[in-house]
């Protein structure tokens, strides 16, 4: 068995990270388990508390666990999706010291698994198309250029729209959690409700744009084709889920942006959306 606890650093607030802080929490896994390691932002040096060791090379999130009882060796796993998979798969078996799950946030079977992949695979597209947006239509980015931003967000929509075809027949009731209910896991999420969810929530939250609401007209998508602009069902998920505890930010732990690169990534370009 390995040592514990495993350091997962992050940049609390960005929205890789953010997907892996919300699984945590989702699948109740403590922090003498797995340690969450704040990291300062990049332009303040990446640096992070005296009690542990320096953040190590690469892009966040990334997770660091022990090879000795000393802390001076660690296996390193990068990306969130390879992370949040990984440590499914360790709770569904009781690997490694996890305590077993009552059920798999990848899916119960491979149908089931195939469909949670998919819809995986859209939400994180869209969060990479809107590296794009951000950079040509806010002040967040140093390109501006209104007409591209405009583009990729007719690609995202795309995206969101297959996404709202798998989610119509989904009873999203089960996902809403009341203020009286302690329990901090339900059987009904998955690990591609947490990447949709951080999505639309990073977008509403830094970015002030609310990717659930369309138009509600017929408009042209990407290939020309009428469509109905309009996201219901994706309405319906962002509105039950974010009831969940386990998104609640942490303002003491730097899951809210600073207000002056708030400003920067609400600060649109005219023509941009």
């Amino acid at each position: 068995m390995r040592q514990f606890p495993w350091l997962l650093y992050v940049y609390p607030w960005m929205p890789y990270p953010r997907r892996i802080i919300i699984y945590l929490r989702e699948k109740g896994i403590p922090s003498s388990t797995v340690t969450i390691v704040p990291v300062t932002d990049p332009q303040l040096g990446s640096q992070v508390d005296s009690r542990f060791p320096a953040k190590p090379p690469g892009s966040l999130p990334i997770l660091a666990i022990p090879q000795d009882n000393h802390g001076a060796h660690f296996t390193y796993i990068r990306q969130s999706l390879a992370i949040m998979s990984y440590l499914d798969e360790l709770c569904e078996n009781g690997e490694e010291g996890f305590p077993r799950s009552r059920y798999s946030m990848r899916g119960a079977d491979a149908l089931q698994r195939a469909h949670v992949n998919g819809v995986i695979a859209l939400a994180d597209e869209c969060t990479t198309q809107w590296n794009a947006i951000r950079l040509f239509g806010t002040g967040a980015g140093p390109f501006p250029l209104p007409d591209a931003s405009n583009e990729m967000l007719r690609w995202v929509r795309r995206s969101l729209m297959t996404i709202e075809e798998a989610y119509k027949d989904r009873d999203m009731a089960p996902l809403i959690q009341s203020e009286r209910d302690e329990s901090a896991t339900g059987s009904s999420v998955t690990l591609a409700d947490i990447v949709l969810y951080q999505f639309l929530e990073f977008t509403v939250d830094c970015y002030g744009v609310d990717m659930t609401q369309g138009s509600g007209k017929i408009v042209k998508d990407v290939y020309g084709r009428d469509v109905l602009e309009k996201f219901p069902k994706l309405a319906e998920f962002y509105n039950a889920f974010k009831t969940r505890k386990s998104v609640v930010r942490d303002v003491e732990q730097g899951e809210v942006p600073p207000s002056t690169v708030l400003e920067k990534m609400r600060n649109w370009h005219k023509g941009s959306l």
